[in-house]
């Protein structure tokens, strides 16, 4: 039993590797089994549902997308994030399964918005299993199709993860069938991995992500300044829309604004919220509106913060 245990651990690691059972083998072993049945059975009962996190342009202080996060939750309990189900996204059934379910949700809700005049694009993210799965991009084009739903409501997002599984053959095809069809293409996290210009290069990027662990740190590292103005340089030079993430303060705001960076998001705008609560927020379904940050309490501080940045206040 000890010796099955190492052999699965040592499937999961890099070939060649010789490994000794430990007890850290079979505590990981049982939490993957258990992160795998709770995904299954939050599938099987609908209980997972995107979250939507506000974008915004910070030029204008417009709202201009939103991100869809998965949580999910048990009947009468708390939202839980998808870091309790992360062995599912490494399971090619589980991850399509969770996909579809969540994609699907998206599809629905962007259908009810199209009625808004507030109605912004949707970004959300794919499993490197997601590739594995050879006509992943179809099953979303349909889905979009179905709906009527117009592909450039959607934006996919991929993390160097993607370039790296067992899926990376498919990536390429998948990326540029949804690109030719309207689907926009964030690489997420940029800047952490080891390879993100070369994909800048290979594949239809059309947004690059600043990583939180950089934005982070702008207000008190010269270095992570430096890192931030050289990505949203090279964005502006390439045609690239840059977004950061993880805004959390006054300082990061003003700093992003000053350098050009393109869009924002993070809790200082607003965390992830479910649909219900952004329609009543941000997209007021059904009326025409405005979507500046600039009004509601959530934001009060956008006025202020245009003015650190030296720029005109709205």
């Amino acid at each position: 039993m000890n010796a099955d245990i190492a052999l699965l651990t040592g499937k999961s690691q890099e070939a060649g590797r010789a490994l000794v059972f430990s007890g850290d083998m079979r505590q990981a072993l049982q939490r993957r089994a258990s992160s795998l049945e709770v995904a299954a059975t939050a599938i099987a009962n609908c209980w997972i549902e995107p979250h939507y996190q506000p974008k915004f342009d910070l030029a204008s202080g417009k709202l201009c997308g939103l991100e869809a996060l998965l949580r999910w939750r048990q009947p009468g309990g708390q939202w839980q994030s998808p870091e309790t189900i992360t062995a599912a996204f490494d399971d090619k059934c589980l991850a399509t399964r969770i996909t579809d379910t969540i994609f699907g949700k998206i599809v629905s809700d962007l259908s009810r918005w199209g009625d808004s005049s507030c109605a912004v694009p949707v970004a959300f993210n794919a499993a490197a299993a997601d590739f594995r799965v050879e006509n992943f991009a179809e099953r979303l084009l349909t889905q979009l199709a179905q709906a009527g739903v117009p592909a450039s409501m959607i934006e996919l997002e991929v993390t160097e993860g993607v370039f790296l599984g067992d899926g990376a053959p498919h990536v390429a095809r998948v990326l540029r069938k949804l690109s030719n069809e309207g689907v926009r293409i964030a690489l997420d996290d940029f800047g952490t991995g080891y390879a993100s210009l070369s994909h800048l290069k290979q594949f239809p990027v059309d947004v690059i992500k600043i990583d939180r662990s950089f934005v982070s740190s702008v207000t008190e590292s010269h270095e992570d300044r430096a890192i931030v103005r050289t990505m949203i340089d090279l964005g502006k030079s390439m045609s690239i829309e840059v977004v950061a993430e993880g805004i959390e303060d006054a300082a990061q705001l003003a700093f992003l604004q000053q350098a050009g960076c393109n869009v924002g998001q993070g809790f200082h705008f607003g965390k992830a919220v479910p649909a219900a609560e952004i329609e009543t927020r941000h997209l007021h379904v059904g009326t025409a509106c405005e979507a500046v940050f600039a009004s509601g309490e959530t934001h009060q501080n956008w006025g202020r913060d245009r003015a650190l940045a030296g720029q005109q206040v709205l």
